[in-house]
């Protein structure tokens, strides 16, 4: 569900971009460094992966922050280049925490890049420290050598934007005893949390409303959620991402002190319809039947418009 595509290589932009790059601040040997933001904001915005390999040394590369994920070498460059502008890149800014002329051909700068997707300049962006390593060539071009990811500095908001994307607007699903459940998504009123209302109607009883919060929990590095029934229960999940959608353990009480475990697993098809199945369900020491909810995205009010 994730792309981790543009994560792992957009480091090497970083530090071209950047308007804290002048050379009057840091040196008189690193001038051309101006010279190659222009090249790159130019090749970037221009979708040009050739030109932006250009800019590498001719072994120059690329690291993740796993160290597992390297890209090395020219044609190598150009062609995660090719993959991350066939996507729909996001837009970068930068912040430079320092440049150090560590010898006169080579410069090493650190700092933090911030993604933001190109389609929503409001979204939160995602953010990576990183360091790169720059060496001026026989003919006296900076070019660059390695850059690597060092560590996730995203804030809360920004972990959740994958999230987000998948979950934002008005759902509905009829479960097989007849329920009808509606649930709607969205930013609550501080940015950092995604917050759900959910109303469950059947044919003979009042409708009853629920509250849904997902936040990060910055010491797991997790997604987590809490779910709130009408009745006074409780579930809190830890999601972990998958290939296909996410993950989710959950444990919680029943408003009648019951305790309730369950695996949930959160996929997708297409962007309009969800699939939300409950497995392992035990509660208050009992199995109970798996479950799997197909959810559709409701369409648009006809008088709203």
């Amino acid at each position: 569900m994730k792309s981790n595509i543009t994560r792992t290589a957009s480091i090497a932009l970083a530090m071209l971009v950047s308007p804290g790059l002048r050379a009057e601040e840091i040196s008189p040997e690193i001038i051309g460094l101006q010279k190659a933001a222009t090249d790159f904001v130019a090749a970037y915005n221009n979708k040009d992966a050739a030109a932006i390999a250009a800019l590498f040394t001719e072994n120059g590369e690329i690291t993740d922050t796993n160290g597992k994920d390297l890209t090395s070498g020219r044609e190598n460059i150009k062609a995660h280049y090719e993959a991350i502008f066939a996507d729909n890149p996001p837009a970068l800014a930068v912040e430079v925490a320092s440049v150090r002329l560590v010898a006169p051909n080579l410069a090493i700068e650190d700092g933090t890049i911030h993604l933001t997707p190109s389609d929503d300049e409001n979204a939160p962006p995602r953010s990576t420290t990183y360091t790169a390593v720059i060496m001026k060539s026989a003919e006296g071009t900076w070019q660059i050598a390695s850059t690597r990811n060092l560590s996730d500095a995203t804030d809360a908001a920004g972990q959740l934007v994958d999230l987000e994307e998948v979950l934002k607007g008005e759902w509905t699903c009829r479960t097989s005893d007849g329920v009808q459940l509606d649930l709607a998504f969205g930013w609550d009123p501080t940015g950092k949390f995604l917050a759900g209302e959910t109303l469950s109607t059947t044919a003979d009883s009042e409708p009853q409303s629920g509250n849904i919060r997902i936040g990060w929990n910055a010491a797991k590095k997790s997604i987590v959620s809490w779910i709130f029934d009408a009745n006074g229960g409780v579930i809190q999940g830890v999601w972990t991402p998958t290939d296909e959608g996410w993950l989710i353990r959950a444990e919680g009480t029943t408003a009648d002190g019951e305790t309730v475990t369950v695996n949930q697993e959160l996929t997708t098809e297409g962007k309009d319809t969800l699939i939300w199945a409950a497995t392992n369900r035990v509660v208050d020491g009992e199995k109970q039947p798996d479950t799997s909810l197909r959810i559709v995205r409701q369409a648009p009010d006809a008088d709203a418009e």
